[in-house]
């Protein structure tokens, strides 16, 4: 619904001689919004503006999806992360980054010790 701090800031905006264009406005704003909770129960928003006349416009609607029976989290939980046990996982993660990062499986060769070309033969001849 329209909370009383919106109402008010837009009636401090407003000239007093349409305060009643806005009240009317807000009634009708307000049965609609009801009556959009009762067809869509399952939630949904309503965008609104105001015209410098104090006229309530509904600028957009839209209403939340319904949720389907093949709902994929009926049968598995959504974060099955929580199950897992957190000590488990850092000791499996530190074998893993033991092996993958093995420092004695690596070679470093110098630029110098192994050129990318064959010296060019420039010996007149």
């Amino acid at each position: 619904m329209l909370d009383r701090d919106w109402i008010l800031s837009t009636l401090a905006r407003l000239p007093v001689l349409y305060w009643p264009v806005f009240f009317l406005d807000l009634l009708w704003v307000q049965r609609y919004m009801r009556a959009q909770r009762a067809a869509h129960p399952e939630g949904g928003m309503v965008g609104i503006g105001v015209t410098h006349k104090g006229r309530i416009h509904i600028k957009w609607k839209v209403t939340a999806d319904i949720r389907s029976d093949a709902d994929w989290t009926v049968h598995a939980p959504r974060t099955p992360w929580f199950a897992l046990d957190p000590d488990t996982l850092a000791a499996a993660f530190a074998t893993f980054a033991g092996s993958a990062c093995d420092p004695t499986g690596i070679d470093l060769v110098s630029a110098y010790d192994r050129p990318v070309f064959r010296p060019l033969n420039l010996a007149p001849g």
